[in-house]
Parts: C-alpha cells; sequence; structure tokens
C-alpha cells in the first residue's frame, strides 16, 4: 500500500501525544488532549481501510488478528512481567494490594480500563473488534451515513443505560465506530486532500471549547461526560489534526523519520510506560530529582516526553532485528 504523507504525520504527533497525556501534564492540557486523541487513532485506521484490498473476510481477519492480536498478547506479556517484577513494588502501584493475577485476567478479557501494567495497549484489541464490526455491517450496507447515524444512536444508548462492562472493550468499540467510519467515508470522498487554515483554526478553537466544557474523557473506560461534546470535540479534533498534518506534508514531505516512527508506533504505544519507569529512576536514585519536579508542569513534561520516545529507538530496533514476531511481522 502506498503510504499517505499527512497519515505518517498524524500518526507520528498522535503517539507523541499519547506519551506526553500519560505524564504528570498540566490538567486543562491534558484534558484538550484526551478530547480527541483516540478519535483521531480510531479516524486514521478507517480512513487507511479498503474493502478492495480485503475482498475475503477470512483473510482480512487473519491478517489483523497477527497485527494487532499477536502484538496485544506479547506486550501482555512483557509489560506484566516487568509489572509483577518491578513496577508494583515500586512507583505508583508501590505498596497497593493488586493480586498477581488481576492484570492476567483483565488482559484475557481485554478489559481497557483495568490493563493496570500497560493500559495503552487497549487500544489494540479494541481496533480488532472493530474491525470485525466493521467488516461484517458494511460490507453489506452501502449507505455508510445510516450506518454512522445508528452507530451514533447505539452508542449513546449503551453508554447512557447500560451499566456492565463488557468484555474486548466492546463499549468502547460502538463509540469508535463511529470515527471510524467517519475516516473511511472521508476517504471514499476524497474530503481531505487540501489543507485549509480555516478549518483548522475553527477546529482548534471547538476542541478548546469543548474540553473546557466537557472535561476528561477516558474512552479506555467508555467514560465521556456529556456524549454528544464527546463527539463533537472528536470530531473537530480529527479535522484540526487532519489539517495540520496536511500543512506538515506539504512543508516538509516525506521524512525517513516520519515513517520510521508511524511504522512503529505499536512498539512506542506499548512500552512507552517502561521508559517512564527507567527515567524516574534516574532522576530519583541517581541524580536525586524529586518526582515532584513534574507534576503539572508543561515544559518539563514535553522533555520528558521527547526522551521517552528517543528511548523507545532502541527497543524498535532491537524488536524489527532480532524479534519482529512480537510485533506480528515476519524476519526479512
Amino acid at each position: 500500500m502506498r503510504r499517505i504523507g499527512w497519515i505518517d504525520y498524524g500518526k507520528v504527533i498522535g503517539i507523541y501525544l499519547v506519551v506526553l497525556a500519560h505524564t504528570s501534564l498540566f490538567i486543562p492540557l491534558k484534558d484538550g488532549i484526551y478530547t480527541f486523541l483516540m478519535p483521531v487513532f480510531f479516524f486514521i485506521s478507517g480512513y487507511l481501510f479498503s474493502f478492495s484490498r480485503n475482498p475475503v473476510y477470512k483473510d482480512f481477519i487473519k491478517k489483523r488478528f497477527r497485527q494487532l492480536i499477536i502484538p496485544y498478547i506479547w506486550i501482555n506479556i512483557i509489560t506484566y512481567l516487568f509489572w509483577l517484577v518491578l513496577g508494583r513494588h515500586f512507583g505508583d502501584d508501590a505498596g497497593t494490594n493488586i493480586p498477581w493475577y488481576e492484570p492476567l485476567i483483565n488482559a484475557l478479557l481485554g478489559n481497557g480500563g483495568k490493563l493496570i501494567h500497560d493500559i495503552p495497549i487497549w487500544f489494540l484489541v479494541c481496533l480488532f473488534v472493530i474491525e470485525n464490526l466493521f467488516y461484517l455491517v458494511f460490507k453489506r450496507v452501502k449507505r455508510f451515513w445510516i450506518g454512522l447515524i445508528a452507530f451514533i444512536i447505539l452508542a449513546y444508548l449503551n453508554y447512557t443505560f447500560n451499566p456492565y462492562t463488557l468484555p474486548f472493550s466492546f463499549n468502547t468499540a460502538i463509540v469508535a465506530m463511529i470515527f471510524y467510519t467517519f475516516g473511511y467515508m472521508m476517504k471514499e470522498k476524497e474530503f481531505f486532500r487540501k489543507s485549509n487554515a480555516l478549518y483548522l483554526i475553527v477546529a482548534l478553537g471547538v476542541v478548546v471549547v469543548v474540553s473546557i466544557m466537557n472535561g476528561r474523557v477516558a474512552m479506555y473506560k467508555n467514560f465521556y461526560n456529556n456524549y454528544f461534546l464527546f463527539l463533537l470535540g472528536g470530531m473537530a479534533g480529527i479535522v484540526f489534526i487532519v489539517n495540520m498534518c496536511l500543512y506538515l506534508s506539504s512543508w516538509f514531505g516525506d521524512t525517513n523519520w516520519i515513517k520510521y516512527l508511524a511504522k512503529n508506533t505499536i512498539i512506542i504505544s506499548g512500552f512507552h510506560l517502561m521508559t517512564f519507569s527507567f527515567i524516574k529512576a534516574v532522576m530519583v536514585y541517581i541524580l536525586c530529582i524529586p518526582l515532584t519536579v513534574l507534576e503539572e508542569k508543561i515544559g518539563v513534561n514535553i522533555l520528558f516526553s521527547i526522551i521517552s520516545m528517543i528511548l523507545c529507538l532502541p527497543l524498535i530496533f532491537f524488536i524489527n532485528k532480532y524479534c519482529p514476531f512480537i510485533v506480528g511481522r515476519k524476519f526479512k
């Protein structure tokens, strides 16, 4: 598949914001990021999907199982062992009475809200559920806007009236289907082809207003405060990020380091919290810097996130060269 320049920029900006949002960032800024962050990832995934490239459901799901569920399993194993040996004895989980088996149960259930050892990888199992749903529903339903409206209503009813957490992040998947379907529709209509400064500015303004009005949302917990404000903020954030990335792509073109990071976002997502532990250990035990310097600071946490991304690079190299099976790839 031919790579799309603005999508590579979108993936890199998105994964950096994931890392940044997991720091002790200034709360209003963190709320603003969460307003649109995960909707952007689901939108990009839908934008990249093609029925013509995946004519057979069985073959498509086998491929996506290898690309999503195999990494989910391996990253769970590695990060769980890290948590078991170190994580639950130091840092935020130190002193808690979390049974050793609880993360394993939640990993098997795909329960994003309780993946204690590595919350970010809930996205992988959720996306796998979405792509199954999308293929089975929209392979037959050709009027995509009808399906989009149906999922908006279904997600609202589920969020409002269903108090139960369904396995495999199914609650969240119903909501995320809205952004995934929107991405597919925008690709089919060739809507996002040229950047538009007005769209960018207005969309950013909407994101800011929505984040102030709606506060913190958490898709991994299926928590949105006001559901319709969340949808508005998510859509506005998509328009903002897409237009910004279209500008970046036209200004800087295709760069190798952007492509490299874009192809390895799963590794960064799965292991950046481990780099957090390493950085904090160096700060406390070697440099004698208290972790309070990170609390709700913008500049410090931006730097912290950059360092975390840099520390992921040797891990990316090692996995791709020596054990690509961890991320569902074959040896070259």
